[in-house]
């Protein structure tokens, strides 16, 4: 990709876009690394709540939105 393709591109992102890639551009620019994915380590156990409600009726697709949320996948 070309410099002229690039400023393209992100003169077409919005303001917050912009501002975001502002930043990690001049994070990368000083050496430093860029900040993964936050983790949040103070999730509750939802799977074991909701077999405590519940019991083995819980929604398959409940362990997956926990997994993304808490960043596992």
């Amino acid at each position: 990709m070309s410099a002229t393709e690039l400023i393209k591109q992100v003169a077409a992102l919005s303001q917050r876009e912009r501002e975001l890639f502002e930043q990690l551009f001049h994070t990368m620019e000083n050496g430093s690394r860029v900040p993964g994915p936050a983790v949040h380590s103070n999730w509750p156990d939802f799977g074991q709540r909701l077999r405590g409600i519940y019991g083995d009726k819980i929604v398959p697709d409940s362990q997956n939105i926990i997994a993304e949320g808490r960043g596992d996948r």
